[in-house]
């Protein structure tokens, strides 16, 4: 999520207008715009690794599916929720990382963990071989900061293309790893999570490390 300290830029930007950068250089050389880029792709992998969302709850629009899918997380009250179609699954426990691992289960196929998509751009900022092009747009009303990456033969994802909100939650990716192919676009999103909602599923569906 978002890192403290700031990038220089051509002009001061905010953490949104900084991916405007591909026609921001001053006459820079080639050496100096490819640095850019690696910070930027930098910063939207620290974003999802570090973020400072408490809690939120996304709903997500899967291409190819009729099921949307839901997701809720609440790491400080150690409650998280997914719900894909009609099919509610809930996790309550203390251990954030056990969390985590849960919810790449319960979403396995569907939209990739955080995690893994930081590692894709940090794998990127390393590789030459990559074309990056760089937006921002706007997905449930949330800003995000986009990355499409193209011809990348030195990194495990070769290309893909991500949105990531100011928060660091995952607005849209499109990407195919390892045989699985990823088409999710937020497509509603609030911080925390619904009390009355969460107690309304509980009761139908098991609770994980209860």
């Amino acid at each position: 999520m978002i890192l403290q300290n700031p990038l220089r830029r051509c002009v001061v930007l905010s953490a949104t207008a900084l991916f405007a950068l591909a026609g921001c250089s001053d006459g820079a050389e080639g050496g100096e715009s490819a640095s850019e880029d690696q910070a930027a792709l930098a910063e939207l992998s620290g974003r999802l690794v570090e973020g400072d969302q408490a809690s939120y709850t996304a709903e997500y629009l899967v291409e190819g599916s009729d099921d949307s899918v839901l997701v809720a997380v609440d790491p400080e009250a150690g409650t998280a929720a997914v719900v894909i179609g009609d099919r509610p699954s809930l996790w309550a426990g203390d251990d954030q990382a056990e969390m985590a691992v849960w919810l790449g289960q319960e979403l396995d196929g569907i939209l990739p963990a955080e995690d893994d998509v930081a590692a894709w751009l940090s794998a990127t900022a390393a590789d030459p071989t990559a074309s990056t092009e760089f937006s921002n747009t706007t997905l449930a009303g949330e800003l995000a900061d986009c990355v499409d990456v193209q011809g990348a033969e030195d990194s495990p994802v070769g290309a893909y293309a991500v949105c990531v909100t100011t928060v660091g939650v995952i607005a849209s990716v499109t990407a195919k790893v390892d045989g699985t192919a990823y088409t999710a676009k937020l497509v509603n999103y609030h911080d925390g999570i619904d009390a009355a909602w969460l107690d309304e599923i509980t009761g139908q569906a098991g609770t994980a490390n209860q």
